[in-house]
């Protein structure tokens, strides 16, 4: 593999189209040297020779468990605590203040659902559990949970082990660090999130392009993602999205998604909050 240096056009493409098929993706024509770099370390891992070879291998379903590996590879994971602090703001503040005055009047039950979409490495899922956490004497006796999801096995690997570094937990306040987190004694620099909050939550594989199954939710926050699907992925997924929410539940989408065009059916409310009637 040493005389392999980055992917011709027609195997940028090749693999962007695959990439496409199997995730809704679309990679831009510019990132041929990261697609590149980053399908070699799997070539290595494989011990191949020629991106082509890997293809056609990966194609016929040939390497058991690459194709999981391979998007693991490719998709882009980063992200940190109270990302958007507004929108965090939004929900421990008007959002549950609203489901909890409906649960007094009896028109809901005391039970909250909460999905963060393409959560990759856990710090959007777990910042809604902190501020859970944090309304806690307002929610006594309330079933809780958040659903963490996203396509990449690793970075969800990573969410479970609910223990991060100072990148991570630069917008999470000294306050909050001692309430919530302990320092990991096992390695230098690292938070681990206490058991109130990381067992709130719940993390599961799933590709945005497929429905979700199961109970559907009162809250989805969908932020960061949708800017790399196209005008006819993005429909199916936010289609997916809408269709997981329950009647007056609320849709959380990121600024540079562009998702207004594609939420027939919700009602916005705010520059970012999308409510089903």
């Amino acid at each position: 593999m040493s005389g392999l240096i980055s992917l011709t056009p027609e195997q940028f493409t090749m693999f962007q189209q695959f990439i496409y098929r199997h995730t809704g993706i679309w990679t831009l024509d510019g990132k041929t040297a990261l697609l590149s770099n980053r399908i070699r370390r799997r070539l290595r891992d494989r011990g191949l020779e020629s991106f082509d070879e890997y293809y056609k291998l990966l194609s016929a379903g040939s390497l058991a468990g690459e194709l999981e590996s391979f998007i693991d590879a490719i998709t882009t994971n980063e992200t940190y605590f109270f990302r958007t602090s507004e929108h965090f703001d939004w929900f421990a503040g008007p959002f549950l203040d609203d489901v909890i005055a409906r649960a007094a009047a009896g028109r809901r039950e005391r039970s909250l659902r909460v999905w963060s979409a393409a959560c990759s490495s856990g710090e959007e899922p777990y910042s809604l559990a902190i501020c859970l956490a944090e309304n806690a004497p307002r929610l006594a006796g309330w079933t809780l949970k958040v659903v963490g999801t996203d396509i990449c096995e690793t970075a969800l690997q990573t969410a479970r082990t609910a223990t991060y570094g100072p990148k991570a937990l630069e917008h999470v306040s000294p306050e909050r660090l001692a309430r919530h987190f302990v320092a990991d004694t096992a390695t230098k620099d690292t938070w681990r999130l206490k058991p109130a909050v990381a067992g709130l939550c719940e993390f599961r594989r799933h590709n945005l392009l497929e429905p979700m199954a199961g109970q559907k939710f009162d809250c989805i926050f969908i932020r960061n993602v949708l800017i790399y699907f196209d005008r006819t992925s993005k429909p199916i997924a936010l289609r997916h999205l809408i269709d997981s929410l329950q009647g007056g539940g609320c849709l959380v989408a990121g600024s540079t998604d562009g998702a207004h065009d594609f939420l027939d059916g919700l009602e916005r409310r705010s520059n970012f909050v999308y409510q089903k009637p």
